[in-house]
């Protein structure tokens, strides 16, 4: 694939603008009684960011006690810079590193692993390594849960929906909020969630 490249940006203070779409974006996202958010003049990268930094909250780690969370995107970041402008220097007392990579071996010490749909031709192999590993999988490659990802963001009539497949979240023993569970279309039906 070439040279790897891996990028872990320092966190900023959310400046106004960002700030208020990702209170605006939490609020629906507590709120809605189905998992769409609908947020007037914010772009659909946006949401898309805004949703993993909030999965940071509706999810459980088996070491739950450590200083920083990271949330990692393989492959061609369809973000921009929205990633890094949502994340604040630390929530419950708990700082977010946002790393880039090309490489999926460069994703162990990664929390959440946003995929890529640039990955989409070697979508297979990536879960086949991530697998068994407390690293939560967050797409919006289509079909993303079917296939085996924890988390798929789906977008349809301007609504950004959630698929989750609870098999393969329970298998390496993360947990997810019941919360987080009744927002979404669940495929593999385990129902072995969180604490809310």
């Amino acid at each position: 694939m070439g040279k790897t490249s891996i990028h872990q940006i320092p966190i900023k203070r959310l400046n106004g603008y960002y700030a208020k779409t990702y209170c605006l974006v939490l609020a629906l996202f507590i709120c809605m009684p189905y998992p769409a958010v609908i947020a007037k003049g914010t772009s659909e990268q946006v949401l898309k960011a805004a949703f993993l930094i909030h999965f940071l909250d509706f999810t459980k780690w088996p070491s739950n006690k450590i200083k920083e969370r990271v949330i990692c995107v393989l492959g061609d970041a369809p973000f921009d810079n929205k990633l890094h402008m949502l994340a604040s220097t630390k929530r419950k007392n708990q700082e977010i590193i946002i790393k880039y990579t090309s490489n999926i071996d460069n994703t162990n010490d990664c929390h959440i692993l946003f995929i890529a749909r640039s990955e989409k031709v070697r979508l297979e192999q990536i879960l086949k390594k991530t697998r068994n590993k407390p690293i939560l999988t967050v797409s919006d490659i289509q079909g993303f849960a079917i296939r085996n990802g924890m988390i798929e963001l789906v977008t349809k009539s301007g609504k950004i929906k959630l698929v989750i497949n609870l098999r393969a979240v329970t298998s390496p023993d993360i947990k997810l909020s019941s919360n987080l569970i009744s927002l979404a279309q669940i495929v593999n039906d385990s129902r072995a969630t969180g604490d809310n």
